[in-house]
This record gives C-alpha cells, sequence and structure tokens, in this order.
C-alpha cells in the first residue's frame, strides 16, 4: 500500500500541470459557448423582427423555436469530446513518458520494491482520479452555465421544459446521477485500460507480433459482443432487460481479462 500511495502521488504531481492547464481552458470554452449561443440567439431573434418585420412569436419561430438550456450548451458535446481525446493521450504519455529519455524513469519503477502490478493500478487510478474530478468540475460548470442561462435569457425567449436537452451523453451529466457517473467512470476504464495494455504489448512484442495481438484483443471484446448481442436480438432467447445485463457484464469480463493480461506482461514481458 505505502509503495502504491507513492507512485500515485508521483503520477499525480507528474501530471498536475497538463491537467490544470487543460481543465483551464476547457472550462473557460465551456462558459465562453454559452454566452456567445444565448447572445447569438438573441441577435438572430432581433435580425428577424428587424429585418423580416415580423412580430416577436414570429422571429421566434424563425429561430427555431424556444431557446432551451441545451440549446445553450450545444457545444459542450464537442468539448467533453476534446476532452475524452486529452484522456486517451493521457493515458498513452502516462506510460511512454517512463521510456524515454535519459534516465528512463521506468526502469527505476520496475527496480522497486514489491509488486509490479502497483505500477499498474498507480497509473491506472490517476487517470480516472483525473477523469472524476473532471465530472465533478462538469456538475460546478453545469451549475454554472444554468445560472448564466437563467440571468441572461429572457423569460420570453426561454424554453424550460426541455432543461437537459436530447444529447444523452449531456443528460448523463445533467442528471447529477450516480449510477449515469459510474458508467462513465467504468466505461472509461475499460478503454484507459485497453490503452495501457497496447502499450505493454508494442512494448513486450516486435512489431508485426504486437500488432496481430493487439487486433485479436480487440476482437475479442468487439465480435463476441456485437455477434451474441444480435443473437439474441434475433432469437429472442433473452428479454431487453437481460441483454443490457450481458451487454455491462460482458465488458466487465473483459476488463478482468485485459487488467490480467497487463499485469502478466508487466511481470514477465518487461524487463530490465
Amino acid at each position: 500500500m505505502k509503495k502504491f500511495i507513492m507512485l500515485l502521488n508521483e503520477e499525480l504531481k507528474r501530471g498536475a500541470r497538463f491537467y490544470l492547464l487543460a481543465l483551464i481552458v476547457l472550462v473557460g470554452l465551456e462558459l465562453v459557448s454559452v454566452v456567445y449561443q444565448i447572445l447569438s440567439y438573441q441577435s438572430e431573434v432581433e435580425q428577424y423582427m428587424k429585418v423580416e418585420r415580423v412580430s416577436q412569436l414570429e422571429a421566434i419561430r424563425l429561430a427555431g423555436g424556444l431557446f432551451g438550456f441545451g440549446d445553450a450548451t450545444a457545444y459542450f458535446q464537442y468539448i467533453i469530446a476534446i476532452a475524452m481525446m486529452l484522456t486517451f493521450l493521457l493515458a498513452f504519455q502516462i506510460w511512454y513518458r517512463d521510456w524515454f529519455g535519459e534516465s528512463k524513469y521506468i526502469y527505476r519503477l520496475l527496480m522497486l520494491p514489491g509488486r509490479r502490478f502497483t505500477i499498474l493500478l498507480s497509473k491506472l487510478t490517476a487517470v480516472m482520479l483525473t477523469v472524476a474530478s473532471f465530472i465533478g468540475v462538469q456538475w460546478i460548470v453545469i451549475l454554472v452555465s444554468g445560472f448564466l442561462f437563467r440571468s441572461m435569457t429572457p423569460d420570453d425567449l426561454m424554453e424550460s421544459k426541455q432543461l437537459f436537452g436530447e444529447n444523452r451523453i449531456l443528460s448523463m451529466f445533467y442528471t447529477f446521477n450516480i449510477v449515469d457517473t459510474l458508467i462513465i467512470l467504468l466505461v472509461t476504464a475499460l478503454v484507459v485500460s485497453f490503452v495501457f495494455l497496447v502499450v505493454l504489448i508494442e512494448r513486450s512484442y516486435r512489431k508485426r507480433i504486437a500488432i496481430l495481438q493487439v487486433m485479436l484483443d480487440a476482437a475479442l471484446l468487439i465480435i463476441p459482443l456485437v455477434g451474441l448481442v444480435y443473437f439474441f436480438e434475433t432469437t429472442h432467447l433473452l428479454h431487453p432487460n437481460q441483454i443490457t445485463t450481458f451487454v455491462i457484464g460482458y465488458p466487465l469480463l473483459y476488463f478482468v481479462y485485459v487488467y490480467w493480461k497487463s499485469i502478466r506482461l508487466l511481470n514477465h514481458k518487461i524487463s530490465i
């Protein structure tokens, strides 16, 4: 445990500058985009009223209807997509940086006393804490965005019934539901673990064998999952709720496999 805490603390300190910079930029973009969307909509309504010489109700109809919170946060999905890409880049970088440079930091880690799986666990935990903190900050941003939406949008232009919009991914953030948050974290853990596995495979085998190994591991997730779901849906052997349980359960089993294989590579293939 002492080794794990030490490694986790080191990983968090090494990535803190990049994380804070990325977080400030992303939060700034989100808040600016909300203000831009609100002002842009109001300007559009005013333009219709002046140019087309129509009533406010007609101008609102021409502008696409009343303005909702989902409209104000329309750019959030793209900014969150950028954050997801940065998470994947962090997952690659958090391993690869240790192999490069004059000191080759990875060799110092491998020579530390104790089990090597703590190295893997500390890196995975560091990424997951980063993602969890981003979700927490995202909740705060949504609350602030809601305040901006209510304070800057006139009541006669506001659509309050569609507060959360129609985007499922954004709705998972908007609802502040702990189950949705856990799903996001579990999916992230699976993807990050697979990224770690890809890096360890690349470090353990020659190029052609490594590519083949990655393709096989990816196929092990995609082909059985898609094939069995299609089979269950066409044959109606399982109820929809049971299919949903399978769709959730299989990736969890795959996560265990990925983590087991990563530990095996780290213990038996990565040498100093």
